[in-house]
Formats: structure tokens, sequence, C-alpha cells
């Protein structure tokens, strides 16, 4: 019984040691022109958004929008791989789309 709750405190210490880990690490995306792009952190938190001037004009705005969708979501699948890929270093286990 104090064996696995020996376990259980470990194993909680790691993964606070995995969530500061995440909070300290970061990806990129970029929108296929590189007009835009997102840095998110780990934890899944905006950083950074740069957007080139050229899309902040009307007639551009449609491409601007799809462009900041596409680089969004592919920021947030990024941070999620690097959240699953953490956390399957720690646990042993394959969380996809964790």
């Amino acid at each position: 019984m104090f064996d696995k709750m020996k376990q259980l405190f470990e194993l909680q210490g790691k993964m606070q040691a995995v969530k500061k880990e995440l909070e300290n690490s970061s990806v990129e995306s970029q929108s296929r022109g590189g007009d835009i792009k997102i840095v998110i952190r780990g934890d899944q938190k905006v950083s950074s958004i740069n957007i080139a001037d050229s899309l902040l004009s009307p007639e551009n705005k449609a491409l601007f929008e799809r462009d900041l969708v596409n680089c969004f979501n592919e920021a947030i699948k990024k941070s999620q791989g690097l959240a699953a890929e953490k956390m399957k270093q720690v646990t042993g286990i394959n969380l996809p789309g964790f």
C-alpha cells in the first residue's frame, strides 16, 4: 500500500515537472506565404502573433482570416503533440490528442 502511495507521489512530482517544462517550451506555426507567424507554448497559451502589414488591408480580409485560422490550428496541433510526447516520456503511455 505504501509503495503505491510513494509511486503516486513520484508520478505527481514528475507531472508537475512536465507542466513546468511545457510552460517553458514553445512551437511555431507560419502561414503558407509566411505572412502570419504564431508562437504557442507547450501549455497551449499563445506567446506571440506576427502579421505582415500587407494582410491588414480590407481587400485581403478573407485571405487573412483563412490563413489566421489555419495557422492557429497548426500551432495548436504542434503544441498538443509536444505535450503528448512529454507525457509519454513520464508515464510511458501514449495519449493521442493530449
